[in-house]
């Protein structure tokens, strides 16, 4: 039970603890403690050096445990860095904003870490709902009319996405018509056992409702319109809270309903319906690019490109599968990198907006040159992990049965990448109009130090190849029954 009381209840206690104490050092502390012992749990876990015996209704496997690593190491440095982020100035009505803030990530992590580590369709969709809940008042930290509107928009249309997977979970039960499994607990793994039994009718309606519904929380087109909002308007930790780990967490109820249907003869369906909606997200980012007036939204839509990369690899299977995993782990460092260092520009320049920033590397140089580091890794540029995930990303896609699509994936990327660096290499770079010569220069804070650290880590891994990393997902790998 010490697995599950570090996991949930301890972060679960300790929201509770930040309402009722208002000193936000204090919140801070505990808060950053409880972050600490989550990741070494979950590190201690994934490394195989401790066995965890969770109560009914939550296991893990393979996919479990390699997700929960990436949810905890996201939610460190994003805890790690929050104090600083609440020390900085805001407009006077934004201050209520930081007396909910520890409280409600305490929350967000009980809630994504039920649902990573819950083995039943019914626990999931409540842990989901939570995970919507306890990240909608932070996207209102502000309290400006703009983040309103983003935070209403994301609950109406992440609530209708979850009714859709209520739905969908409905509609697997009538699957199990006539089968053992009528009547009985939504466990997961009973389904995975008695797929062949399930009716397929039933079974593809069944996927294409929890599909579309979890991709409002995921960001896959054209569902992606919510999280947009929410994450462009959001704090930066917040941001890269949501783009790190949150997506993943929808990711997962997915690949969990794909697992259920592989044996079946519903499964080329479910494949088509993944790469369809992979190839639309990265054609919404693609459109986007060629039209950025707020760097924050250009981050987000950077998002929906690599989480649709990462389901076009599920989609495809194989190699691509393999490329897919390792892409979900090195795209939740980099977007922590990336919106650190936008929340730092918001900070300096008081604006999201590309045209008013100018001349970064000038007047903020450690903050400029981090992110563009930031930017070159996310797009793939070696030594980043980026660029060997996408490598097997795309030659699994080569080697498949549908090798075409790896001509329409490369001629979205390069148009994202052109647009992309155009708007950074501006903001970077171009001069002001009127610009007066700056003088001092920016001191290095928590921010840089934080994403220094996971560039080393970026680099460090994807060169290192860690065998318990590789064995990890090749048994996530197996688990979809895929050869290679």
């Amino acid at each position: 039970m010490l697995e599950f009381s570090i996991f949930i209840l301890l972060p679960l206690l300790t929201a509770g603890f930040c309402y009722f104490v208002k000193d936000l050092r204090i919140q801070y502390s505990i808060s950053l403690a409880v972050a600490v012992l989550h990741l070494g749990l979950s590190l201690l876990v994934f490394l195989g050096l401790y066995h965890t015996q969770l109560p009914t209704f939550f296991s893990v496997d393979s996919l479990s445990k390699f997700f929960l690593l990436i949810l905890s190491n996201v939610y460190f440095w994003v805890v790690l860095v929050s104090f600083s982020y609440l020390k900085r100035p805001v407009m006077p009505k934004a201050e209520e904003g930081k007396k909910y803030y520890f409280l409600l990530i305490n929350f967000y992590l009980t809630a994504n870490s039920a649902a990573m580590l819950s083995n039943h369709f019914g626990m999931y969709w409540v842990a989901s709902e939570a995970t919507t809940l306890s990240v909608a008042p932070l996207i209102y930290f502000y309290r400006n009319e703009e983040s309103l509107e983003a935070m209403w928009k994301y609950l109406f249309l992440v609530s209708v996405g979850i009714a859709f997977a209520f739905i969908g979970i409905l509609l697997l039960t009538l699957s199990a018509k006539g089968t053992g499994l009528e009547g009985k607990q939504l466990f997961f793994w009973e389904f995975v056992r008695n797929a062949a039994q399930l009716n397929p009718i039933w079974l593809k309606a069944s996927f294409i409702f929890i599909f579309v519904g979890l991709s409002t929380k995921i960001g896959i087109a054209p569902m992606h319109s919510g999280d947009i909002d929410a994450t462009s308007n959001a704090p930066s930790p917040i941001a890269a809270l949501m783009s790190g780990s949150l997506r993943l967490t929808a990711l997962l109820g997915v690949m969990r309903i794909f697992l259920i249907i592989r044996p079946t003869t519903s499964y080329e369906f479910a494949k088509i319906l993944l790469i369809i909606g992979a190839l639309l997200s990265l054609f919404v980012a693609f459109v986007f690019m060629f039209k950025v007036n707020n760097y924050k939204r250009m981050l987000a839509y950077s998002s929906v490109e690599h989480l649709g990369l990462i389901s076009l690899g599920l989609g495809v299977g194989g190699l691509a599968f393999i490329g897919a995993m390792y892409h979900a782990f090195y795209n939740s460092i980099a977007k922590v990198i990336l919106f650190l260092t936008a929340g730092n520009i918001h900070r300096s320049y008081k604006s999201r907006e590309v045209g008013k920033v100018y001349s970064v590397l000038t007047r903020i140089p450690k903050t400029g040159w981090l992110f563009l580091l930031a930017f070159l890794a996310i797009s793939g540029i070696p030594p980043s992990g980026i660029f060997f995930s996408e490598i097997k990303i795309f030659e699994g896609i080569l080697f498949s049965d549908k090798p075409y699509l790896l001509a329409i994936v490369l001629f979205f990327l390069l148009f994202i990448f052109i647009n992309m660096g155009k708007i950074i290499f501006n903001m970077l770079y171009q001069k002001g109009k009127d610009e007066k010569p700056q003088t001092g220069t920016e001191k290095f804070e928590l921010t840089h130090f934080i994403s220094i650290v996971l560039l080393i880590l970026l680099a460090s891994v994807a060169i290192a190849s860690p065998e318990i990393l590789y064995k990890n997902i090749i048994s996530i790998t197996k688990d979809f029954g895929m050869n290679l």
